[in-house]
């Protein structure tokens, strides 16, 4: 089964989302970017989510922060809902909306939707670090990792 996907947030952080995956992967078929910016009301910003919620009963949404006003109104219109297959990642960094976007263009299978998504947001935390990681040593004795890049010109 295909989710629908969308990215919510402050500002034009979806469409940057979108515009990243684009450039990474081709395309965003199927993905769709809420912005909450000066252009638009929260009661407008609400009414666009619940749309795309009655229109989806299965749907990822990934929100740029956890406890923003979007994470806060998707999260309470998932809720009212009370629609099983609906899901809301919030804090979602670009390599796990990427990841779970790829996995959904094979499809999810509903017995193990949430089961992929613990999975994918456990290894997306992994991923974080801080480089380089000199705080707590002396600076001469961490090396710094030579990377070479065959392909320079494209960015990525």
């Amino acid at each position: 089964m295909n989710y629908a996907m969308a990215v919510v947030g402050h500002g034009r952080y979806p469409e940057g989302v979108l515009s990243a995956l684009k450039l990474l992967i081709g395309t965003t078929e199927g993905m769709t970017a809420f912005n909450l910016d000066e252009t638009t009301t929260h009661e407008q910003f609400e009414q666009r989510l619940k749309s795309f919620l009655d229109e989806n009963d299965h749907a990822l949404v990934f929100a740029d922060m956890t406890g923003g006003a979007p994470h806060q109104i998707v999260a309470r219109l998932m809720l009212e809902q009370n629609r099983p297959h609906q899901y809301i990642i919030s804090s979602a960094p670009l390599n796990l909306i990427l990841d779970l976007y790829a996995k959904n263009m094979g499809g999810f299978d509903d017995a193990s939707v949430d089961e992929t998504l613990r999975h994918t947001v456990t290894l997306s935390k992994d991923l974080i670090e801080i480089l380089p990681d000199r705080m707590k040593t002396n600076s001469d004795e961490v090396p710094v990792p030579d990377i070479k890049h065959e392909d320079e010109g494209d960015g990525i």
